[in-house]
Parts: C-alpha cells; structure tokens; sequence
C-alpha cells in the first residue's frame, strides 16, 4: 500500500494507524480510534452510492450493516490519487458457514431484514421493461460461454483434470439449464418485476456466505453494498438457497426451515416459493464458478472450482431428488397445501 495515503488518512480523519492487513479487495486498519476498513472505488459515483445506501438502511431501521466513518469534514468519501476512498468500521463476527443450518437460518433472517429496508427506493431513469428480468439474460449469457467452451474442450479433449470432471457433468448442465430457461415463461416473474419497480426495491445480488458475519452476541450483518441494486428480491433468495443447498446436501428440511425464518420476517407468498424452488432447478452453482474460472474474472481459482464441482457431483442425486420433490415443500411445513394452477 502507498505510505502516503495512510498519512492522508491519518490527517483526514485525527488518527493514528498502527497497522496494515490486506484482504480480499481492502486494507485492515488498526487505529488508535478502533478497527477500520479501507476500500477504493476507481469511480466516485459508486462510492457515493454506497455511502448514501448505508445511511438509508441505518433510517429505515436495518442497522445490521456497514457504517461509514467520517473525516473531520464531515464526509465519508475522500480522493487519493486516481481514486475515491471509504473507511468502514470493522465488523467483528466471523463469516457464516453455510454447512450450518443455525447460520443459514440467521442469514436468512437477516436478508429477509435487508428486504424489508430495500424498499422506497424509486428508479432515478425509466427505462422500457422488456419482460424479462436480469437474472435470467444473465443466465443464457452463462449456459452460451458455457456451450462455447465445452465445444473446444470437445474439439482438443479434456486437457486436465479439472476439465475431465467438467466434461463428466456437462450433459446433466446443460440439460437442466436449457430446460429451465425454456419453461421459465411459466414463472410469474413478470408480476414480480412490475412489482419491484413499483416498489422501488432493491437485491444485495452477492449473498455468499462471506458477506454475512456473525457475531458472538448472536447478531448477523449484512456487508458489502458493491453489488446492490433495483432487482427482483426473489433473485437473492435464489442465490442463498443455492449456495446453501449444496453444503446442506440438498436436504428438503434444510430448504424450508431457512424459507421459513425468512418469511416470519419478510412474507413470502406460496407462489414465490414455488418460483424460488422452479428456478434452483438451473445449475448456477457450476456455471458460476466455471466460467468465472474461463473467463479469468477475479476471486475464481482453480482449486475452488474443482472442489465445487466434485462436491456438486456426489450431491448430484440428492439434488435431483430435491428438484422433483417440490410438492412436499407446501404439503408439511406450515404453509399448508399449495393450489397453484399454472
């Protein structure tokens, strides 16, 4: 780290820093006021962004996030070089495990929390709506570069043995894949969608479970507003079932104790539980990591994909028995019976 940004910070904000620890895409400060967090935005605007969200949800009630530090000029932003800085309180929790269904389940009660203080957050542009939302162009745009790169593993054979376990799973990838973005008209997400924009809601859009930390006094926080946005909610329901899914070996009681704990807090109707459960049937878990991998985007190692993947293989079972077993779902948990007519 550059020495004189730390004497800018020290000037900025009457500190005196101790101690320096890089992690993941930020700077561990120790300081004479506490524990603090740096992160920079190369463009101020997302830093604003950020600040200003983590202000609101502190109004809105949802205090179980970041908090801003501000300078003695009262701002939460300052520039150093070419880019925009913000300092954070440190947190101190520990980060969820998703092989924990008591941490899956506070999880879960937190993001339904952050649910209900996203809201009233009105879109600054129209835009003409098109039908569909972004979770799922995100989708087919994963399954193409996916289709892509297994013709050219085809084409030259597996060349490791990270490749060989990909091209073990492919077919059953694609299959479910394909037929889930093709049945996906059936979902009600259109309502969803015009519901969202009319609500002016926002998704956090990055629920893995590093960006949970709890607490020993039993809280949960919420962290890393980088990746919030206007967005279906559903879509991070979505993505913490999935990833939780899988370390809790596709158990169906898994899946409804954490829907559950989240619809005490936040209500979810029985149609958008069944729309959470359809949409788990696309194998995002091994899109999402293998091309992240391909692609070279950043945090996807090869190590962490292959272990993802042999988990996913031995699991895949169970996951195939939790996808047909979705009627069981409003049959015996406290939701009753369910009477949808697609």
């Amino acid at each position: 780290m550059n020495k004189g940004i730390l004497s800018t910070i020290e000037k900025a904000f009457r500190c005196q820093i101790y101690g320096v620890k890089p992690k993941r895409n930020v700077n561990l400060l120790k300081t004479d006021r506490g524990h603090w967090i740096l992160k920079g935005y190369k463009q101020v605007e997302k830093a604003v962004w950020v600040t200003e969200l983590a202000d609101a949800l502190h109004e809105k009630g949802f205090h179980h996030t970041v908090q801003y530090v501000e300078n003695h000029e009262g701002s939460k932003i300052f520039a150093f070089e070419d880019r925009h800085y913000t300092i954070m309180k440190m947190i101190d929790g520990h980060e969820a495990d998703n092989a924990s269904l008591f941490d899956v389940k506070k999880t879960a009660e937190t993001l339904a929390r952050f649910h209900v203080a996203a809201q009233g957050f009105p879109i600054a542009h129209t835009y003409a709506y098109e039908g569909k939302p972004a979770l799922l162009d995100k989708w087919e745009s994963r399954l193409e570069y996916f289709e892509r790169l297994m013709w050219s593993i085809e084409q030259k054979g597996p060349q490791s043995k990270l490749e060989q376990l990909i091209s073990h799973q492919a077919d059953h990838v694609l299959r479910d894949g394909k037929e889930l973005l093709q049945s996906a008209y059936k979902l009600p997400l259109t309502p969803e969608m015009f519901l969202a924009m009319e609500r002016g809601t926002l998704a956090h859009r990055d629920v893995a479970s590093h960006n949970f930390l709890l607490t020993e006094r039993g809280n949960c926080y919420l962290i890393d507003l980088d990746t919030v946005g206007h967005d279906l909610q559903l879509v991070d329901l979505v993505q913490l079932m999935s990833r939780m899914l899988l370390m809790q070996d596709y158990r169906m009681d898994s899946f409804v104790e954490a829907m559950e704990a989240y619809s005490n807090i936040n209500y979810l109707s029985d149609t958008q539980i069944w729309a959470v459960h359809q949409l788990l049937r696309y194998p995002d878990n091994f899109l999402r990591e293998v091309t992240g991998l391909y692609s070279q985007r950043p945090g996807y190692h090869m190590k962490g994909v292959m272990q993802l993947i042999q988990m996913e293989g031995k699991v895949m079972a169970n996951r195939q028995r939790f996808l047909n077993d979705g009627e069981r779902i409003f049959q015996h948990s406290p939701w009753g019976h369910y009477h949808f007519v697609g």
